[in-house]
């Protein structure tokens, strides 16, 4: 009897308290507000627990494995950094060693003529460039001129024929080595921060060169962050690129030395390096890969004047054929800066496969377990 007093009593007041705008525990009570009051209530759901031998521990082993995943995310592939490519820019320069070669101890020397070059005869072009030919052969082709210079037409293929020719091969290549001075920078964040550590030069960078062989990464060659340019040898390109110059390439008959090639030099950047990224400093990798099949020669003529006679003028020019390593440079790779929304969105990724895995257990659980 007194408990159904108390329940009256209690019963009593919530009406009260409805009726007043209030709820049970002083609150307002949206009921009063009619159908706004629906619209502006609170909705949960409700939470049966379901002891079951294989669900449980499925969701359990799902759960863990959601959570190592954002865990692996954040820790190892740094998923709180915003990136942004780089951009930057390249000079290179070609330098040669003669006192270092000697033609009889080179075999290829023994098959054929050798010449000794400077850098001005190898490199070609002989200008600020990207994409650099060093040439290992050359074909030097006398040409005269058959067709006038003021004829209407010529029914030759061209207005030049080759009366004589001679070719070598370029001495010691491999003692050549190659300059390299490069800058780069994340442009926006750069301009946005005025950070320096979104911004460097290869004098004050570390970086190293590497090869990959296997899917495993060889370290051929460190360079520190010392104030001066980098140096690679002709030879050390070769070993990263996994060529030879004595090999043949596919579908050809001549060595790699005569036919030339293109090798693909990279250099990519990065700063998420450390624990706690990004890092203070940018650092660097050099890559260079073969061009597979591919050969590189190209034709350069050398006019060498004209000598006038009668009653028609004498024409003469040389023909130069250069074959070579094409080193074609590209900058790659971009530079990271924290981002709370780039976090956000790591964590909001790790809340949705938890709400799919809670659906997909509640549709297990209602439509499948035995009741």
């Amino acid at each position: 009897a007194a408990g159904q007093l108390r329940d009256r009593i209690a019963g009593s007041r919530r009406e009260s308290c409805r009726c007043l705008g209030m709820g049970s525990r002083g609150g307002i009570d949206l009921g009063v507000l009619g159908d706004w009051g629906n619209i502006l209530a609170y909705r949960t759901r409700k939470t049966v627990l379901i002891k079951d031998r294989v669900l449980g521990p499925l969701y359990l082993l799902l759960s863990g494995l959601i959570v190592l995943f954002i865990f692996y995310r954040i820790v190892f592939e740094k998923a709180y950094l915003d990136y942004e490519a780089v951009s930057g820019s390249v000079k290179l320069v070609l330098t040669g060693f003669s006192p270092g070669i000697n033609m009889m101890r080179e075999d290829y020397c023994r098959d054929m003529t050798c010449r000794l070059c400077d850098e001005h005869d190898v490199r070609y072009p002989n200008f600020d460039t990207k994409e650099v030919l060093v040439t290992t052969y050359v074909r030097e082709a006398r040409q005269h001129r058959v067709c006038q210079r003021n004829a209407t037409e010529c029914p030759f293929k061209s207005p030049y024929q080759t009366v004589a020719w001679d070719d070598y091969l370029v001495a010691g290549i491999t003692h050549f080595s190659i300059n390299v001075e490069h800058s780069v920078q994340a442009p926006t964040f750069f301009f946005l921060t005025q950070n320096k550590r979104y911004r460097g030069s290869s004098r004050n960078m570390r970086g190293r060169l590497v090869s990959h062989k296997k899917g495993a990464v060889k370290v051929l060659k460190e360079f520190p962050a010392n104030g001066e340019v980098d140096t690679v040898s002709i030879n050390e390109v070769l070993e990263a690129a996994g060529l030879n110059l004595d090999h043949v390439l596919p579908g050809h008959i001549r060595p790699i030395r005569m036919t030339g090639t293109i090798i693909e030099c990279h250099i990519h950047y990065f700063n998420d390096y450390s624990f706690f990224a990004p890092a203070n400093k940018i650092r660097y990798e050099y890559e260079f890969f073969a061009g597979g099949r591919t050969v590189e020669s190209i034709d350069e003529p050398v006019h060498l004047g004209v000598a006038w006679r009668q009653p028609v003028d004498f024409e003469e020019r040389m023909l130069l054929t250069r074959s070579g390593l094409k080193l074609v440079w590209t900058q790659d790779g971009a530079l990271g800066k924290f981002s709370v929304s780039v976090l956000l969105l790591t964590l909001a990724t790790g809340v949705a496969l938890f709400a799919v895995l809670r659906f997909v257990g509640d549709m297990v659980a209602t439509n499948l377990l035995s009741r």
